[in-house]
């Protein structure tokens, strides 16, 4: 596929000077010897790169894998344990207002600290800010199940945050240094699985710990007899099986100390965007709840955010290549549109996953049972990840897969919506398996695209994976905080067309827990559900629009085929 370019001949030559012939073929039972792409003009800097560390094969990839699936269980299962537990623990509290708090807070630490995440690992290795990042996220857990009141619990779900930021970037970097591309999307998909199973465990633990015993063991329990344990096998694989890889340095880094490193990384930018994520929180955590969403104060936090935006993107246009987030990764489609996906998954995945609990919890179902109730939305999650990463492996591609998952979800979305407290549990299982599945097959397909479109310049992936992962934290932000805002707007307007008939005091300790229901006497019980359930409804139909920009989003991604991406010129491919 040469273009007959003597500059780029000679880069090729040169760089087959540079390399032994036999590390540049490699050849052996597992490898098959793929010719220089002489189409590419950086396939000198690649061959060399490719040179620095042979992926990992065969059990040692395996055991480091395995190591690093307990961590993702151990933060997932923290992440999901609380929402059976929400409606109880907001009533012993009394706090219902804040009760999105104790979710948000740890996505809004966590995407806040994303994209300097980002950034520290292209200057330290991978391995050691993922060991770091999971005993910061343990601590917050202790803090968590020790906490006297809603603050100190929601203090500690933020330093979670930031041990969960760290530590998941981490791994999408370790992935790329330990896989092939195209074995990368099977790997991924197993992250899928493992969240899926956590979100499975996770709302049912949760519901026996907080029926049985108190929401404290949520925290205590899975920190002693999950947490310990399985921390430590993670910690020991990765400790003893994973290589540490020096991160790829750009021209900016060359000749620098680690400390220079660390003061030269993007500490304007790293507060300006936390800055931005904060002010956007808490306009939609406020809005139409403890002030009008047009008082000044929501206008003011929206603004705020606005400025913050276009101020972060003159600095880091103004950085260059220093900057925590460079221009060259910002202004790719692929980039920006696998952003959005990951964005809209996220958003529309919180979304069920809390709000399918106070549906069933409305109806009497206690937490326990509603833990139950919603097994078959994770499982088809699981199911759904498997599939998507097999076809991933199977075809190349993955952009076809973001579509299918978004028009599943759409209409999923759409079905919840018309749930009733009569609908039949087999109709809302249904709706929840066409959820699932829709969720699940989309999940990865962000990840795997920005994995491809950076398959050459491995350097930029720990930063092009932040700004993704980021968006998909954002999105659970958002998610959480719209549909709050809207099960609030709508509850409160629900229940104003009844005021007369049912006292005030009945109303208000409605809004604060939703286990005031049943105090309340037969005929203004049924009443009150009937409003609740319409309220929740609303907060499903968010899921509608999320999936239509799914769909338009995944059409401006670049369809790479991950075969031809995991060609490496030059070099050696492991199978």
């Amino acid at each position: 596929m040469s273009d007959g370019s003597p500059k780029k001949e000679a880069v090729t030559v040169e760089a087959e000077k540079a390399i032994a012939p036999e590390e540049a073929t490699r050849v052996n039972s597992r490898t098959s010897v793929q010719p220089a792409n002489e189409s590419r003009p950086d396939t000198a800097i690649m061959e060399a790169k490719n040179e620095e560390h042979q992926y990992l094969t065969g059990a040692r990839l395996w055991l480091v894998h395995t190591g690093i699936l307990l961590s993702v269980f151990l933060v997932a299962l923290d992440q999901s344990i609380v929402s059976t537990a929400l409606p109880k623990l907001s009533s012993e509290f009394q706090a219902l207002e804040q009760l999105t708090w104790i979710v948000s807070t740890y996505f809004l630490t966590q995407a806040g600290l994303m994209l300097f995440f980002g950034q520290v690992l292209t200057i330290v290795s991978s391995k050691w800010v993922f060991l770091i990042c999971i005993v910061i996220f343990e601590i917050g857990s202790l803090i968590c199940g020790v906490a006297p009141n809603i603050n100190v619990l929601i203090g500690g779900r933020a330093i979670q945050g930031v041990g969960g930021s760290g530590g998941f970037i981490s791994i999408l970097v370790v992935i790329s240094e330990i896989a092939a591309i195209e074995t990368r999307p099977i790997l991924l998909a197993s992250f899928g699985g493992v969240f899926g199973l956590a979100s499975i465990f996770g709302p049912l633990l949760g519901g026996v710990f907080t029926d049985r015993l108190t929401w404290r063991w949520c925290f205590w329990e899975c920190e002693s007899n999950i947490n310990l344990p399985f921390g430590a096998v993670s910690l020991v694989a990765v400790f003893f099986w994973l290589p540490r890889h020096p991160p790829l340095q750009n021209a900016h880094h060359e000749g620098k100390t680690l400390l220079q490193k660390w003061l030269s990384l993007d500490w304007v930018g790293t507060i300006v965007s936390l800055g931005m994520t904060v002010s956007l929180l808490l306009a939609l955590q406020w809005g139409g709840l403890q002030y009008d969403w047009n008082s000044g104060t929501i206008i003011g936090l929206f603004v705020t955010s606005g400025v913050s935006f276009i101020l972060l993107v003159l600095w880091e246009r103004h950085l260059g290549d220093r900057a925590m987030m460079p221009m060259a990764i910002l202004v790719r489609r692929t980039q920006l549109s696998a952003g959005t996906v990951s964005f809209m998954v996220m958003l529309l995945s919180i979304v069920t996953t809390y709000y399918l609990p106070f549906f069933y919890q409305s109806l009497g179902h206690s937490a326990e049972k509603s833990g139950i109730d919603i097994i078959p939305l994770m499982m088809a999650m699981v199911v759904g990840s498997g599939v998507g990463g097999w076809l991933n492996s199977l075809t190349g591609r993955y952009t076809p897969f973001m579509i299918v998952g978004g028009t599943l979800c759409a209409i999923a979305g759409g079905l919840l919506f018309t749930i009733k407290g009569d609908t039949p549990n087999a109709n809302i299982i249904g709706y929840q398996i066409l959820l699932g599945f829709g969720e699940g097959i989309a999940f990865n397909q962000p990840i795997v695209s920005i994995q491809a479109e950076y398959a050459f310049s491995p350097e930029l992936i720990p930063q092009a994976s932040s700004l993704v992962t980021y968006m998909q934290l954002l999105g659970a932000v958002c998610g959480i905080s719209i549909a709050g805002a809207v099960f609030g707007n709508q509850l409160g307007k629900n229940l104003a067309e009844w005021v007369g008939i049912i006292p005030e005091e009945a109303i208000n300790g409605v809004k604060q827990s939703v286990t005031v229901i049943f105090q309340l006497p037969p005929l203004i019980q049924l009443i009150v559900i009937k409003a609740y359930i319409a309220a929740v409804d609303y907060a499903f139909l968010v899921v509608v629009p999320a999936g239509g920009i799914i769909i338009i989003a995944a059409l401006f991604v670049k369809n790479y085929n991950l075969k031809e991406r995991g060609v490496k010129p030059g070099t050696a491919i492991h199978v």
